[in-house]
């Protein structure tokens, strides 16, 4: 389960701690090697490295090739760093990194990564199913499922290969989702289980818990109390659910305009009030994505006017970028309609503004740096930032070959959070 409490930094193994309900790395050097790109071919590194990465300056990047952080293999051998300086990339040359990692702490999921409780855990996680070709999991909230950005050692891949198993997602869940993880444990297996995701074939449950009172909640009285019913009784009755569909795309500033926008696609959710909680007026939602877009089900309950409780971009209440937030929510569709080029790049450098304005007003903790690389040091993230109240529930597929369910996150369950909102009033 997720340690809620915060918890005293424990001994440190191999480089991983727990402190206040986070588990950490301790900062380690961490070196890849990539094949030069065609594009690089007759430049040098150090303009190569200032024009395409853009983390550092030229002067960081420098004195990065000076310290030998970034190197030129050729023929099996590293260039020295006058060479590196000035030596034009050729074709098979090998670009070495090496950085001094300083991975962003996850909430800590469990006690023992090691307790695997006669087969129902691996790593702390919760066994759903294992044979000999799969591992179910129900994913924790906070952790990603595999080595992303900046995050490595602290992924749920990773997690398992230090308990000896090498599993291969076959779908993904944000880093702040729980629920239902397929993992394969061979790669035809995986290829397998992705085909029938791409072939819509695999039918998908989720449960949020939303703000206010959701669209024919009245008829769901019968839920509302004892135990929750399973997730195919909960949406079992047609006659309960709301059909959203818009279309859906997303909006990265680390990219130039136009390609920051997303191509908007079709987009379709099926939502069953499961729950009504009277004295925090929010709704526990059973959810079904007919579509597999990127945070669908998130932007159609914001849309509705029901975001989830807690999201941390699309309700209104918690969101740090409200001008991009009330686009989204405003423009189903960017590509059509009477929006300009000009005037959608005249959104898009509101959104920097307003993005940048944000990070340059975070606490000054950010800009301390590592006396031993000189990166910036970011403050640990709080624990409520690491959870979203959206759970993946059940998958099947159209066979029953494969049928899983989780059990429910406390969240689903706690009756505390209705009667901490009443104490309020």
């Amino acid at each position: 389960m997720t340690l809620d409490k915060p918890r005293q930094v424990l001994e440190m193994v191999n480089g991983i701690y727990y402190a206040h309900g986070l588990r950490k790395i301790a900062p380690y050097y961490h070196s890849r090697t990539s094949f030069a790109k065609g594009r690089w071919l007759g430049r040098q590194l150090l303009e190569v490295l200032s024009d395409e990465l853009k983390a550092l300056s030229s002067e960081q990047y420098s004195l990065g090739i000076q310290r030998q952080e970034f190197q030129i293999v050729r023929n099996a051998c590293a260039l020295s760093v006058p060479e590196t300086f000035t030596a034009k990339i050729e074709n098979k040359d090998i670009i070495k990194t090496i950085s001094h990692k300083h991975e962003p702490p996850v909430r800590q999921w469990c006690s023992d990564e090691s307790d695997t409780e006669a087969g129902k855990k691996i790593g702390g996680f919760e066994i759903v199913h294992e044979c000999s070709d799969l591992l179910v999991l129900n994913k924790p909230s906070g952790i990603p499922i595999h080595p992303t950005g900046r995050y490595y050692k602290n992924s749920m891949v990773e997690v398992l290969k230090n308990q000896g198993t090498d599993a291969y997602p076959t779908h993904r869940l944000d880093k702040i989702t729980s629920g239902v993880l397929i993992m394969a444990k061979n790669p035809y297996m995986a290829n397998k289980i992705q085909g029938q995701i791409r072939q819509r074939t695999m039918q998908k449950t989720y449960l949020a818990r939303v703000e206010g009172c959701f669209p024919k909640v009245q008829d769901s009285h019968a839920l509302g109390k004892g135990c929750l019913p399973s997730a195919t009784e909960a949406c079992a009755d047609e006659n309960k659910a709301t059909v959203e569909d818009s279309e859906i795309y997303t909006i990265e500033l680390k990219k130039q305009f136009p390609a920051a926008f997303s191509v908007a696609r079709n987009a379709t959710t099926k939502f069953y009030p499961v729950r009504y909680y009277a004295a925090s007026n929010q709704t526990l939602v059973a959810c079904q994505p007919i579509t597999g877009r990127t945070h669908q089900i998130r932007i159609h309950l914001a849309r509705m006017g029901h975001p989830i409780v807690n999201d941390p971009f699309y309700n209104k209440k918690n969101t740090k970028f409200p001008r991009r937030l009330q686009f989204m929510l405003d423009v189903y569709n960017w590509n059509i309609g009477s929006i300009s080029s000009e005037r959608l790049e005249s959104y898009f450098k509101d959104f920097l503004r307003e993005s940048n304005s944000f990070h340059d007003g975070e606490p000054s903790s950010i800009r301390e740096e590592c006396k031993e690389c000189g990166i910036n040091l970011y403050p640990d993230p709080q624990l409520h930032d690491l959870q979203l109240y959206l759970h993946a529930w059940k998958y099947r597929d159209s066979t029953g070959d494969l049928d899983y369910e989780t059990s429910l996150p406390i969240w689903a369950l706690d009756h505390n959070l209705e009667l901490q909102a009443a104490m309020k009033e």
